[in-house]
């Protein structure tokens, strides 16, 4: 489903759109030129969709030349091996995501304490895949007509990146599940959380100037996405944090 010039969204769960498996991110597809990377994979549950959405919108795998990665939690990465293989695309995360994924170490992406507070079913698993490219933060690569920028942004969890997307359409973020529509974010009582990490992020994501905002969960915008990272600084400047999602 394509939602703005450059970006298409094909899957989304119970958080978004809901139409695909609940326990879904938003995964993106984003075209670059003529190529397109891939952000997030969903939790691998009925992947199919997500082959079946590109193949809707005229989006051939072999034109796919990365699947970038926020994050190691289950609903981001659990996809990766399944997309990875059917999509012949290489995988790019930062180096903690990079060592959980290729070890399927589902202890380091907090997978049993997920299913103990029953997010998760007790038969998921996280299934292992290779990292062809670790990313570190500021290290701009191009893709296409795009250049792409992973910026650390820890809080949610401590492997987060975000990806700023310079296009000739714009300036692009995805936040991954740094920072939401309405300048929500998400703290969860997990080791990996830490909340004077996410302040810290909220103020790197503050100086930058994007224009669409594209989360891993809940809404987007097309435009004045910078706009959404100012609520959340509104509530960093007295030193409280922002809000929510859920």
């Amino acid at each position: 489903m394509q939602i703005s010039s450059r970006v298409y969204l094909i899957a989304s769960g119970h958080l978004g759109c809901s139409f695909s498996h609940p326990n879904d991110c938003n995964v993106y597809a984003v075209r670059c030129g003529s190529g397109y990377f891939v952000v997030d994979t969903g939790v691998g549950v009925d992947a199919d969709h997500i082959l079946s959405e590109l193949q809707r919108d005229k989006i051939e795998p072999a034109r796919i030349e990365g699947i970038l990665l926020t994050h190691g939690h289950l609903d981001h990465s659990g996809g990766a091996c399944f997309l990875h293989e059917h999509l012949g695309a290489p995988v790019f995360a930062s180096r903690l995501t990079a060592d959980a994924l290729e070890r399927a170490d589902e202890q380091a992406i907090n997978l049993a304490a997920a299913k103990i507070a029953g997010i998760y079913g007790p038969d998921l698993r996280l299934s292992a895949c290779p990292v062809e490219r670790v990313l570190e933060d500021r290290g701009s690569f191009d893709v296409g007509d795009c250049r792409i920028t992973p910026i650390h942004t820890p809080g949610h969890a401590h492997d987060m990146l975000s990806y700023m997307v310079d296009s000739p359409d714009g300036m692009l973020l995805f936040s991954g599940d740094a920072v939401f529509h309405g300048g929500k974010i998400l703290l969860s009582a997990t080791w990996d959380c830490d909340p004077q990490a996410y302040a810290e992020s909220l103020r790197c994501l503050g100086n930058l100037k994007i224009d669409g905002l594209y989360p891993g969960h809940g809404l987007w915008s097309v435009a004045g996405g910078s706009r959404h990272i100012e609520q959340s600084l509104g509530f960093v400047r007295q030193l409280l944090l922002p809000p929510n999602l859920m």
